[in-house]
């Protein structure tokens, strides 16, 4: 099976979505997430800090969704695992 993913302006959510129905497209969902447009690579240590604190919002009975822009490379995870 082959699958898709959408990305257009929040705006245009609903157009995208009445556009798929019209056309016989069935989804599996239609969330708006937030995409970010630059990434921050970030080394062991802003790493570590970073997981620490999604780990603390995510606990936090207030906090629905969490949204980043950073990348951690293969290398620097292996260190931040270790």
């Amino acid at each position: 099976m082959t699958s898709f993913e959408v990305i257009s302006e929040a705006t245009d959510l609903v157009a995208v979505r009445t556009t798929l129905q019209d056309a016989g497209i069935e989804y599996d969902s239609a969330d708006a997430n937030f995409v970010p447009t630059m990434k921050v690579e970030l080394d062991e240590k802003g790493a570590k800090k970073i997981f620490k604190l999604i780990d603390v919002l995510e606990d936090s009975d207030d906090v629905q969704n969490v949204f980043a822009n950073f990348g951690v490379s293969d290398e620097v995870m292996e260190k931040v695992d270790a």
